[in-house]
């Protein structure tokens, strides 16, 4: 499908590095409390725990978050959608899906209670915490209902204070139990008063305006069944492909090893913040820019493609150079085996960084039924990927974690290599794959400088001294062209001027005459 301009429309402004780094600092800062806190946990419940534990823990959340999808069916999209355009009928859409997804879970529990006789291996731990981690989940999917109620009604402030909420009373109710000496199953716990009070609140906020109506109509639980299930699919295919990695794990290698690749993987999604803000910040951009032209797409899809890559690499090669002292230093000597993991998800985070980008590129340029099938695809692979490379590496290297670090780069970079090639044709040009190659070349250079340090008790100080090479091996080869180094100078401008402390010293400073 081609995009024409409207005769009547003028052309989009340019890319605005103060537009990118007001809109990205703002979501930054709300969101900044919730990560925060998702560190503090990840940082202690591993080390305290051990990796026996935590893989037990993955497991039984990897398995109901699968069954969480199936659950929800896509209704939360097809809520938020009906709800945004006819607010009267709340009540009544909320009613029928909350019934609809206790059936649902229901048919759930049967069919992972299967799993659990066949696959649990008598593991009395690991039964209790896949059916504790249920209960999590019930109260999870009715949650997320109210959620997409209140997403099309607007009011997304009070989404965001009970989320807030919620992750407050999990931090300090896990680090209390860790603390106190409690065992996994408390954690398991705490993750359900966590969830009871998200649904406590999401209800208290929606039913307060809109009563739920408590009434079971099979006709129209049929109706948003149908209606929903093409918001099933892309839900689906996405949840198996970052969860099937731990089961196959679970299954070829050893509980142990999945804990240390979940230590790895959650460490790794801290990481994901930066894409998933600046993403979020330049989607509109990019579908105002389709709307007038490809032409116009394409100018502000090179410089946020090279400016992607730019952050990426840095970081992932950094990871890549001293993931072993950092999973010594955060989780000790028993999770040696995740900085290995960490080391091969380092060049994971390069691919992610740029399909995160490209998937919204994809997705303005209206191609989402192309990106639906590279994901559907990288799945599929997963499967004989995992089955190969998890038995070979825990044979190998006693670390089954490996192979599953290993499927995860192999896909990632399948899928980088089919969205660049599903682009809209003259998308991304030469100054892209220039910049990439010097910008490559500036990353090699930054892991040779500081490779020597990883073994050294100062390997912080690899992090300053590879910013300080990188930044210089980039501006010496001009890896990226003048107006994105514009664009980037204006960002950082305006994001350490919205520093209270900082700009209070601006204000200070007397014009010049």
């Amino acid at each position: 499908m081609s995009a024409e301009p409207s005769p009547n429309a003028g052309s989009p402004p340019p890319i605005s590095g103060a537009r990118l780094a007001r809109n990205a600092s703002a979501m930054m800062a709300a969101q900044l409390l919730t990560w925060s806190m998702a560190f503090l946990v990840a940082i202690f419940q591993p080390r305290i725990l051990g990796p026996l534990a935590i893989g037990q823990l993955s497991i039984a959340f990897s398995i109901w978050m699968i069954a969480g999808v199936l659950i929800t069916f896509g209704m939360d999209t097809y809520l938020t959608k009906v709800i945004a355009r006819d607010p009267q009928h709340t009540g009544a859409l909320v009613g029928t899906s909350m019934l609809v997804r206790v059936a649902l879970w229901a048919i759930g529990c049967l069919v992972v209670f299967g799993y659990d006789l066949l696959a649990v291996a008598a593991d009395p731990t690991q039964t209790a915490l896949i059916w504790i981690v249920g209960i999590t989940t019930l109260l999870t999917v009715l949650s997320s209902g109210l959620i997409a109620a209140l997403n099309g009604l607007e009011q997304t402030h009070y989404v965001s204070l009970v989320s807030v909420i919620s992750k407050i009373v999990l931090t300090i109710v896990s680090l209390g139990l860790l603390f106190a000496g409690f065992n996994v199953i408390w954690i398991g716990w705490a993750n359900v008063l966590a969830a009871l009070v998200a649904l406590a609140g999401d209800a208290f906020f929606l039913f307060r305006q809109h009563p739920p109506r408590w009434r079971i109509d099979l006709a129209a639980a049929r109706s948003m069944l149908l209606a929903s299930k093409q918001y099933l699919v892309t839900a689906l295919t996405l949840m198996v492909y970052q969860q099937i990695d731990r089961l196959f794990i679970a299954l070829f290698a050893s509980t142990e090893a999945v804990g240390w690749y979940g230590t790895a993987v959650n460490l790794f999604g801290t990481l994901m913040f930066f894409p998933m803000a600046i993403g979020t910040v330049i989607f509109p951009t990019l579908t105002r820019r389709f709307a007038a032209g490809q032409d116009h797409l394409s100018q502000a899809a090179r410089p946020i493609f090279n400016i992607m890559l730019a952050l990426s690499m840095p970081i992932g090669l950094g990871l890549l150079a001293l993931a072993e002292p950092i999973a010594l230093l955060l989780y000790g000597e028993a999770f040696r085996p995740t900085g290995m993991v960490l080391a091969v998800l380092g060049l994971v985070l390069i691919c992610t960084y740029l399909n995160t980008v490209l998937s919204q590129l994809l997705i303005a340029a209206e191609r989402t039924a192309a990106l639906n099938m590279i994901m559907i695809a990288a799945t599929i692979a997963t499967l004989p990927l995992d089955f190969v490379l998890v038995p070979w590496t825990d044979q190998a290297f006693g670390n089954g974690a490996l192979g599953g670090a290993l499927a995860y780069t192999i896909t990632e970079l399948g899928i980088l290599i089919a969205a660049i090639k599903v682009l809209p044709k003259g998308t991304l040009g030469a100054q892209n794959w220039r910049a990439s190659g010097l910008t490559g070349l500036a990353g090699i250079g930054m892991l040779i400088s500081i490779w020597w340090l990883r073994e050294s008790a100062f390997f912080f100080l690899a992090v300053p001294l590879g910013m300080v090479v990188y930044t210089g091996l980039v501006l010496a080869l001009r890896a990226l062209p003048a107006e994105d180094m514009a664009i980037i100078k204006e960002a950082l401008t305006k994001a350490l001027e919205r520093l209270p402390f900082l700009r209070r010293k601006l204000a200070a400073i007397p014009p010049k005459a």
